[in-house]
């Protein structure tokens, strides 16, 4: 199943770092408590986990040159970059999910980015999942084919397909939850963002007084020892 799929279903089986008023603790699943955390390694995971860096996407369009940042593009640059599409039709309408395969010679690499809806139709992206190939994807055979995407994409950071645990430990730190084919990362903190930036957000001026939720949840999964996929979220809440 699509880590995108996965991640929408439900945020109860989240591994994390959660910062709440000066201190630190690792979530790990619902049903067990949280672990608090010394303030310096609590502070380092989740700094690591929050780190800009991880949610740019580079090498991507025509040229190679371009960046799909989360949180940051909306879908026009999206389109700019990979080529204008409808959304896929799947289980989740209401957050509109854009599909590439890449058209080039010997390369299969797949891009997923879905966009959240504000209510003046300022949505950006807050989320993208970069594939090997479309094995296993409930919707392959309707994935817009684009020159823009190739299997060079990475994130700022350096995460990018192909690399082994080792090399994407060295990248995001000690893993969150850690499984034979997969490792997963996150961070949570509540926040006040400006007034300039609400509003830029499409939402009324009264969330500048009630803060927001910020959660980032990063998943690489592995066959045969190599990431095959590279899933990035970083999503606000609003109510």
């Amino acid at each position: 199943m699509s880590a995108l799929t996965v991640s929408l279903s439900s945020i109860a089986l989240a591994y994390e770092i959660e910062l709440d008023n000066g201190s630190y603790s690792w979530n790990r699943w619902s049903d067990r408590p949280s672990q608090s955390l010394p303030s310096d390694v609590g502070k380092a995971a989740f700094d690591k986990a929050m780190d800009p860096t991880h949610v740019a996407f580079e090498h991507v369009g025509l040229d190679m040159t371009g960046t799909l940042t989360v949180d940051q593009d909306g879908p026009e640059r999206l389109f700019e970059l990979l080529g204008r599409v409808d959304a896929l039709a799947d289980a989740y309408p209401t957050v509109p999910l854009f599909g590439y395969v890449s058209s080039r010679q010997g390369d299969a690499t797949v891009l997923l980015a879905r966009v959240e809806k504000s209510p003046k139709g300022c949505g950006r992206l807050f989320q993208i999942e970069l594939r090997r190939d479309a094995k296993g994807l409930p919707l392959a055979g309707k994935l817009h084919p684009s020159l823009g995407l190739s299997s060079a994409v990475a994130t700022k950071s350096g995460l990018r397909l192909g690399l082994t645990k080792g090399e994407v430990k060295a990248v995001l730190g000690w893993p969150h939850h850690e499984e034979p084919d997969s490792l997963r990362y996150g961070a949570t903190c509540k926040v006040f963002l400006s007034r300039e930036e609400v509003l830029a957000r499409g939402y009324p001026e009264k969330y500048v007084r009630k803060g927001q939720l910020i959660y980032r949840t990063i998943i690489i999964t592995f066959t045969d020892g190599l990431a095959d996929s590279i899933f990035v979220k970083h999503r606000i809440t609003w109510d």
